[in-house]
């Protein structure tokens, strides 16, 4: 019985690090969604570079340097979110692990 009472608090963390990492990849999805609808936005208005709809941008092209500008502050907001999931994911995988050691 006190194993399955000291097991409740290793439970706890691991839900709200699933939950808080749920968060972060949704919040990571819809900006994700944001920047390629600003990318979408850039390139119906200016074009694309040698015309090529599957070429990926090159942020060493000064071909891209528009959209590079143009989404600059959605793509931090992007890589921002994106670190942020990363960081409470391994948080999540932290807790799973202390979690089966405990039983």
């Amino acid at each position: 019985m006190t194993k399955k009472l000291s097991l409740l608090p290793l439970i706890d963390s691991v839900a709200t690090a699933a939950v808080a990492w749920q968060k972060a990849e949704t919040r990571r999805n819809s900006l994700r969604n944001e920047l390629n609808t600003m990318y979408r936005i850039y390139f119906d208005a200016n074009g694309r570079p040698a015309g090529d709809p599957l070429r990926r941008i090159d942020p060493d092209d000064p071909a891209f340097a528009g959209v590079i500008e143009f989404t600059a502050m959605a793509y931090g907001r992007f890589k921002d979110a994106q670190a942020e999931a990363t960081k409470l994911k391994r948080k999540m995988r932290s807790a799973i692990v202390a979690l089966e050691r405990a039983r």
